[in-house]
């Protein structure tokens, strides 16, 4: 039912909750990977774009923060760790995120079913090409997140 306020020259709904709607939030992303300056700039990137970003550099800190944060959207790993082989990351993250979607960054070639048998949704080569990247992240939004 709409109802003319006097004075104000305005309509408002009558059934109008006052309840704050909830904002979308904006979809979240873990980086792993050694190199500081590639981690880094793709962090940059990704946050001016409207991502979330958090950047570690080895596969024993990625999982502690998947631990402590299983609210990732998106963990985009290098194979290539000081630490663990990013496959071991991509497993970690398939026991502690609900439905993230993974990539693994790779100099280095893997076989042909490696993608599938893992449950990695893509594999991104060096050099990195960011804009594929990003319409791969693009392509698959989380269900609450805001259009980025």
């Amino acid at each position: 039912m709409n109802r003319f306020i006097e004075g104000t020259g305005s309509m408002t709904n009558a059934n109008v909750s006052n309840r704050p709607v909830p904002t979308p939030r904006r979809p979240r992303v873990l980086i792993v990977d050694d190199h500081e300056a590639g981690r880094k700039s793709l962090a940059r990137l990704l946050f001016a774009l409207g991502y979330d970003t958090t950047e570690v550099k080895d596969g024993e800190s990625a999982i502690r923060e998947m631990e402590r944060n299983a609210s990732f959207d998106y963990v985009l790993t290098d194979l290539r760790l000081p630490d663990l082989d990013g496959r071991e990351v991509v497993q970690a993250a398939h026991r502690l995120l609900d439905d993230a979607k993974i990539g693994l960054i790779t100099g280095w070639d893997v076989e042909p079913d490696e993608p599938d048998r893992l449950g990695i949704d893509w594999v991104f080569l060096k050099p990195l090409d960011v804009q594929w990247i990003v319409s791969k992240l693009r392509e698959h939004p989380p269900a609450d997140q805001i259009q980025v």
